[in-house]
């Protein structure tokens, strides 16, 4: 399998840098200020017989930090084609994920060996409201025939673009969905902690949280942030406390789903990236203090699988608003640590996975999702 190349519009003529792949299969990440460049790559992968699934991303991520104009150009397998599934605002969850399970049927039921099931990797547009609960129906017909991982594409400013293409189409309110080989996969770190006692979200829908604790949303969420910071929080400065004190939802097992609230509504509601269940269990969590710690225990989980070739990664966007430019060395420590020849991947607006291997998928926020392929 050909390396990742990294591709700069206004330095190398596109021709050249797909010349390589031509009669293949690539998916590129494409950086949201070169958004215009989709029908560009569209032309150039028709003339040269490229099957194209690609997405765009607030920016860009490389060993170097982070890239706000460019384009990756990840060789994949040619066995099974790209999905790319346009989805009804109107329809439910449910009816969401039926209509993806009806799409896949045909490419599970030619995999070639159902005991080395493959991963279902998903890159949803990130202004789709029930992300989560489309999982939990993809999970309900599928189960384990797959492993799941994924991310959320789309503008950096968490305002509506089409942001899913392939070859021919460029949409938006869509899903991609590509079978990468049994020997992929997702391993995914967030690293938030408990600060606080659980709350419930006593009114909730999709992803905005009306009342917690029979309060509004809003005001619940001020009193905590001035019991930790004694800061009066206006709905100005909020996106900036958001992102290092988000809500976590408890679930059963223990484990902890990070919600980030990105918006209040003129009603005190707060709006999250990703679905809050009404009555959910809540609590405030504290964000990671260190941008070097779990980017070494994520380096020694990839090496469990051995030395990659490159670490294809995902950096949720809240975790960036969070270390601010300590961002840039949490990816070199993963880089330097893991012994892959290069690190290739975007910036991400949630996170799809599992903590443990073989669990329920989940839509995570303030994550950190690589995706690996190990030996054959």
């Amino acid at each position: 399998m050909m390396q990742p190349t990294f591709h700069q519009f206004d330095v190398h003529p596109l021709t050249d840098t797909l010349l390589p792949y031509r009669g293949g299969r690539l998916d590129v990440l494409l950086a949201e200020r070169d958004a215009a460049r989709v029908a560009e790559l569209q032309q150039q992968c028709q003339r040269l017989d490229i099957q194209l699934c690609g997405a765009i991303f607030p920016s860009l991520v490389s060993r170097h930090g982070f890239h706000e104009r460019g384009a990756w150009l990840l060789p994949r397998s040619t066995s099974h084609n790209p999905l790319l599934i346009p989805l009804s605002s109107t329809a439910s969850a449910d009816e969401l994920a039926a209509i993806i399970c009806e799409r896949l049927a045909s490419r599970l039921s030619e995999w070639p060996d159902a005991q080395k099931i493959p991963t279902l990797f998903l890159t949803f547009d990130a202004m789709i409201p029930n992300i989560a609960s489309i999982l939990e129906g993809l999970y309900l017909r599928l189960a384990d025939r797959v492993n799941y991982a994924g991310v959320n594409a789309g503008s950096g400013q968490f305002t509506a673009m089409p942001c899913l293409f392939d070859t021919r189409t460029l949409l938006d309110h869509g899903v991609s969905c590509v079978l990468l080989p049994h020997q992929s996969y997702s391993l995914l770190e967030h690293g938030y902690q408990l600060t606080a006692q659980p709350m419930l979200a006593t009114s909730s829908k999709g992803n905005k949280i009306s009342f917690i604790d029979w309060e509004p949303a809003f005001s619940r969420y001020q009193s905590l942030i001035w019991q930790q910071f004694q800061q009066n929080l206006t709905p100005e400065q909020f996106y900036q406390y958001g992102v290092h004190l988000p809500l976590g939802l408890l679930r059963a097992n223990g484990d902890v789903i990070v919600r980030i609230p990105v918006a209040v509504t003129e009603e005190g509601a707060l709006l999250c990236v990703g679905e809050v269940p009404d009555h959910s269990i809540l609590t405030l969590l504290k964000a990671p203090q260190s941008p070097t710690t779990h980017a070494i225990e994520l380096a020694g989980k990839l090496s469990q699988h051995g030395v990659p070739e490159y670490i294809e990664l995902y950096y949720c966007a809240g975790r960036q608003q969070h270390f601010g430019t300590q961002s840039a060395l949490e990816l070199e420590t993963l880089f330097t640590h893991s012994g892959a020849h290069e690190l290739a991947g975007a910036l991400s607006l949630g996170e799809i996975g599992s903590l443990r291997a073989g669990d329920y998928p989940l839509f995570h926020n303030g994550a950190i999702l690589c995706n690996g392929e190990g030996p054959r």
